[in-house]
């Protein structure tokens, strides 16, 4: 029988009706990147997982109302054939499958034969698209899981919301190895109005300005590079600003290491604006 990962009431802090997504989450979600992939996302009033995947035919069978997102946690390519994809959609004509990739399927589009007429997420993708999906749903607009289809990053990227501001005590301070880096992101932060001071990685000292957030712009986090971000959240802590760190490919292990250090959140590269924007919000 499929269990409920989360269950709300009237009385939750699901901030709107429209959050009450059917969602039926298919797979390993118990394992280590799958447990973090959903740790920090917003709730929803109906979601059910089913660990084991010959079982999630049965489920739609016999349940009244379909799912409006299938979510499929894959941890190694080729866990879902193409075949049992398309058997789950036959099913549930309206819902929107969505496969979250563990760190192990980076490539595999390359080297093997990629599933089509689904979503595709990394599992550190999954809880920045998951929550910029509920706000854009509880302000009247279209999801990104029910766009169409039309492109191999449908669904990743969403319009923006009608609202291109984000009101903030202060600049948002951007750490970086060097300048054209800030540039770019403060010249993308600033289609939402927002003002951006720069700190060098090897200099982290910054004019007496309070920033209301920061972006620590980094690698894989070596050892040099994991004491500069500890001294960056350090020094924005005291101004209680939450930090938000753009690394590449991390890994379950990185964002243990972010966390350790004092980051609020964590993107992968390539992020998406309006999910960075989402983490710096107040």
């Amino acid at each position: 029988m499929p269990v409920s990962i989360y269950q709300t009431d009237d009385s939750s802090n699901v901030s709107s009706s429209r959050n009450c997504v059917k969602v039926l989450a298919v797979g390993p979600w118990r394992q280590r990147e799958f447990r973090l992939a959903t740790a920090k996302v917003a709730e929803s009033s109906d979601w059910q997982t089913i660990a084991e995947a010959n079982l999630a035919g049965e489920y739609l069978e016999r349940e009244e109302t379909l799912p409006e997102l299938i979510l499929l946690a894959q941890p190694l390519p080729g866990r879902y054939p193409q075949a049992y994809v398309d058997h789950l959609q036959l099913l549930a004509p309206l819902a929107r499958i969505v496969v979250i990739s563990g760190s192990w399927c980076e490539g595999a589009g390359r080297t093997g034969l990629p599933l089509t007429g689904v979503l595709k997420l990394y599992w550190h993708e999954f809880a920045p698209w998951w929550n910029a999906a509920l706000s854009r749903q509880t302000a009247g607009l279209c999801p990104p899981w029910s766009l169409p289809l039309d492109g191999p990053q449908a669904g990743r990227y969403s319009l923006p919301l009608q609202s291109n501001r984000l009101v903030l005590n202060g600049p948002v301070g951007i750490s970086t190895t060097n300048f054209a880096v800030y540039e770019s992101l403060s010249a993308a932060l600033q289609l939402y109005q927002v003002d951006t001071l720069w700190v060098s990685h090897r200099n982290d000292t910054y004019e007496k300005v309070q920033p209301a957030a920061g972006i620590w712009d980094g690698g894989q986090l070596d050892p040099y590079e994991f004491s500069k971000l500890t001294r960056f959240c350090q020094q924005l802590h005291a101004c209680d600003a939450p930090v938000v760190a753009l690394l590449d490919y991390p890994r379950v292990q990185h964002f243990e290491m972010a966390a350790q250090a004092g980051v609020h959140d964590v993107l992968g590269k390539p992020y998406v604006l309006d999910e960075l924007v989402a983490a710096l919000e107040p």
